[in-house]
């Protein structure tokens, strides 16, 4: 079965608990087997690395950057080793983000971000990052209204399906 792993600081559990359990259903339906990996700050990042090289994931999806502290001897994020699809959702426009964003990245990662912001800029401010799009804002509270969730199901089940297309059939951007 194929798999995609979450990887979401153990920090932004309560907020994103049910936004997990979203994107886990919408990953399901398409045939996916979901898994969590929760990021502890005091942990090795070797301890993460290590598990996600050993799982064999065919996606990994990271929130909020989670893990692009991670870096190599040369200062690379070591995401650019794993030879899985990455897709990294950045929510809002938080300050750690242009830090990262200015680094270099494989063709195998796609960032899609709920910013204006952040999307309007992207070509000029981060020209080495393969694939960015834009998402409407996604809801992010403990508690979803069930018209929050609808909203975030449909957003994150489009992007999705949109990558999957551009995978299937990549085209320039």
């Amino acid at each position: 079965m194929k798999k995609v792993v979450f990887l979401c600081d153990k920090m932004l559990e309560m907020i994103m608990r049910e936004n997990l359990l979203i994107f886990r259903n919408i990953w399901e339906e398409q045939g996916y087997e979901a898994m969590e990996l929760l990021v502890e700050e005091q942990k090795s990042p070797d301890i993460y690395m290590n598990e996600l090289a050993a799982l064999e994931e065919d996606f990994l999806v990271t929130f909020a950057m989670t893990g692009f502290s991670w870096c190599d001897l040369l200062e690379r994020v070591r995401f650019n080793t794993l030879a899985t699809m990455q897709i990294h959702i950045l929510m809002g426009n938080l300050p750690h983000y242009d830090l990262f964003l200015r680094k270099e990245y494989g063709i195998q990662c796609f960032f899609i971000t709920d910013s204006n912001a952040l999307f309007s800029d992207w070509k000029t401010k981060y020209p080495l990052l393969p694939y960015m799009d834009r998402i409407p804002t996604l809801y992010m509270a403990e508690h979803l209204t069930e018209v929050e969730k609808m909203a975030n199901y449909a957003n994150l089940r489009e992007m999705l399906l949109k990558i999957f297309a551009f995978i299937k059939k990549p085209v320039v951007l």
